[in-house]
């Protein structure tokens, strides 16, 4: 019997590593008429956007600044190393 609630009390304790290992805070938006995936996860803060007719960009802020700007019809992709607070992302449909 204390073998089996050995083994239960170590699967749960598995479960909640594995599920505080990953916490990530992603949004994806129609936004600009372009799509725009940003958010912070445990290692980095991005910010990508994707617009077909316009020429753009997106900038990820965390302990660095990234940013990039693409041609329409290409995705504009950043990350930043995360910072406890302050993480920030942009996105912006001019070159």
């Amino acid at each position: 019997m204390k073998v089996k609630r050995s083994l239960k009390v170590a699967a749960a304790a598995g479960i909640l590593i594995v599920a505080g290992a990953t916490p990530a805070l992603a949004t994806i938006k129609q936004v600009g008429g372009g799509t725009w995936d940003y958010g912070a996860g445990t290692a980095t803060v991005w910010s990508d956007y994707y617009h077909k007719d316009k020429c753009h960009g997106s900038t990820s802020v965390g302990k660095t600044i990234d940013s990039d700007e693409a041609a329409k019809g290409s995705w504009s992709i950043t990350q930043a190393e995360v910072k406890l607070s302050g993480n920030e992302s942009y996105y912006k449909t001019t070159c």
